[in-house]
């Protein structure tokens, strides 16, 4: 499934789950996400390497909406992170042991406050896809399955402003034998079930 259509259903999910009388939540937020290492190895060879990502700032924007029931709200994440991806000991290509990328989330879920109330203390769990997107053209960009489970807290400001901050754990779901960055000819397979990165963030919650 394309990022579009998915973006699509999304959206389309999000707007016949709306009650009529709910309150929208729109939250720009700014963090920081470590990521782990992710095993490959040489198509017809046993050469293993680790792709590391090097930790970096990640943007986004969280739009959230009422449920009837008190202190649920669905979910809708978008996540961007600029980033590089680098070989252990091996190269992507003659002369290049690192590639720049953009990796993208795109999920849908929600969010529970204990308190029943939409500020304080929360957990929330989306579920969508994340899309690897190197700069260079000649790199292939890969869509996979993905999970985050995270918490935070959420500041009252005024009724209409909150003061969100989040710790989420980021999942993204690999094919073990399916290809890694390639160029031309492709010789990298991915040998890992997935990857995980966590990701700790701040943004202003805007409530209309």
């Amino acid at each position: 499934m394309s990022l579009r259509i998915l973006t699509a259903v999304l959206v389309a999910l999000t707007l016949t789950a709306t009650p009529v009388a709910a309150e929208i939540g729109l939250s720009p937020f700014a963090g920081f996400r470590m990521s782990s290492s992710v095993d490959i190895e040489t198509a017809g060879a046993s050469t293993a390497d680790q792709i590391d990502f090097r930790d970096s700032v990640s943007q986004g924007l969280v739009l959230n909406f009422d449920l009837p029931e008190p202190g649920k709200q669905g979910e809708l994440y978008f996540g961007r992170q600029r980033t590089s991806a680098r070989l252990d000991n091996g190269l992507f290509a003659p002369g290049t042991d690192s590639i720049d990328l953009t990796i993208y989330q795109l999920q849908f879920g929600g969010l529970y406050f204990p308190s029943g109330k939409n500020h304080g203390g929360f957990v929330s769990g989306v579920l969508g896809v994340t899309r690897l997107e190197p700069e260079d053209s000649g790199y292939e960009s890969h869509h996979r399955a993905a999970l985050s489970l995270g918490g935070g807290y959420q500041f009252f400001l005024t009724e209409q402003l909150h003061l969100r901050l989040d710790l989420r754990g980021i999942y993204t779901a690999l094919n073990s034998g399916g290809s890694a960055f390639c160029s031309g000819g492709c010789e990298l397979r991915f040998d890992s079930s997935g990857y995980l990165q966590v990701e700790a963030g701040a943004g202003l919650v805007i409530r209309f």
